[in-house]
């Protein structure tokens, strides 16, 4: 019995032991797996800035660097802000950047605060970049955007040098559209011209935004915004619709004809039968193999009222892309045909 139990213990301890080797092994492997993704997280904040270093200088290239460009080159996911200076000639930016790396059911991220100086007037323009203590970038950005009047005045900037570049189609694929706080609405090239319909945040429209028109044209390289109602922003596309709809009635209104004058035909004997009625509501239609036209599908109308003198017929009138209800008033005396748009469509 002794030794059984010298066995069990000896046992309990093992199994003790191995227990205590795995718990250790488990925390080394996750405190360096933390390690590692510290560093990893911190050398995502480095790339971060160091990118933003490149764009700010190849945004600079041309001899001026616009607030929009810089929103676009200080670019980074956890970006909590940047502060932007300007004097004699110099601009500084201040930003604090963010690096986060998956571990598990958790992360780790790491943060830096960097400061960029610009010499947009040297040719190249030099930038350089250092980084700071935390404290630096405590700064309150104050408004969210910046007032929109001052941004159209940098995507006019901007679209100025676009449209010169690449003409109207270069305008309307410009890199301002990418900034943050800019969204465009709608856009349209007429005569060598771009509109486009765009919303700038930061406004005190619906949303907080505010609508702006820009017009770019190549010749004479001429660029304009104008401020515009809410509702101006959807001009361009109650333009399309308009003419759509045009489209639609035309298309509509030919086959309600048809309908019309077959109508007249079948009531050519004074009378206008249930069973005329429906062959003469289906038009015919073209077979998709032969192209030859064949018997329509039957048209049933939606209501039918008799009188000893009409017949008032309010029927579906379908084409290839459209469907409508017309109203149709058949006077029998007459024999005659006129036909109405519903424009409230069919009323069951």
């Amino acid at each position: 019995m002794a030794r059984r139990g010298g066995c069990l213990i000896n046992g309990c301890l093992g199994a003790l032991v191995l227990a205590l080797v795995l718990v250790v092994g488990a925390m080394v492997s996750f405190w360096n797996t933390g390690r590692e993704a510290g560093a990893e997280a911190r050398d995502h904040v480095t790339a971060s800035a160091e990118g933003a270093r490149d764009r700010l200088a190849e945004a600079a290239a041309d001899g001026e660097l616009l607030d929009t460009e810089i929103q676009r080159a200080v670019l980074n996911i956890g970006k909590t802000g940047e502060a932007i200076e300007r004097r004699d000639g110099r601009v500084t930016v201040t930003a604090r950047f963010t690096g986060m790396v998956n571990v598990g059911f958790g992360g780790t991220q790491a943060q830096g605060c960097y400061r960029f100086e610009i010499n947009a007037a040297a040719t190249p323009p030099p930038v350089s970049v250092r980084e700071l203590a935390d404290k630096a970038c405590w700064f309150r950005s104050g408004r969210p955007y910046r007032e929109p009047a001052a941004v159209a005045q940098d995507v006019t900037a901007e679209l100025r040098t676009a449209v010169a570049e690449g003409g109207p189609e270069g305008a309307r694929s410009a890199e301002v559209w990418k900034t943050q706080g800019i969204e465009v609405e709608d856009t349209e090239i007429r005569d060598g011209q771009l509109v486009a319909l765009v919303w700038l945040s930061g406004g005190t429209g619906p949303q907080g935004e505010d609508c702006y028109e820009f017009r770019a044209k190549a010749e004479p390289g001429a660029v304009d915004a104008k401020k515009l109602k809410p509702d101006g922003c959807y001009r361009l596309q109650r333009g399309r619709d308009a003419l759509a709809e045009k489209a639609r009635r035309v298309e509509l209104d030919a086959s309600a004809q048809k309908i019309e004058r077959r109508l007249e035909n079948a009531m050519a004997d004074g009378r206008l039968t249930d069973t005329e009625l429906p062959r003469a509501l289906s038009l015919p239609t073209t077979d998709d193999t032969s192209g030859e036209s064949v018997t329509g599908p039957v048209v049933a109308p939606e209501s039918v009222e008799r009188s000893s003198t009409e017949v008032l017929v309010v029927a579906r009138v379908v084409t290839a892309s459209a469907m409508w209800c017309y109203e149709f008033r058949a006077r029998l005396p007459t024999a005659s045909v006129t036909r109405r748009y519903l424009s409230n469509g069919c009323p069951f």
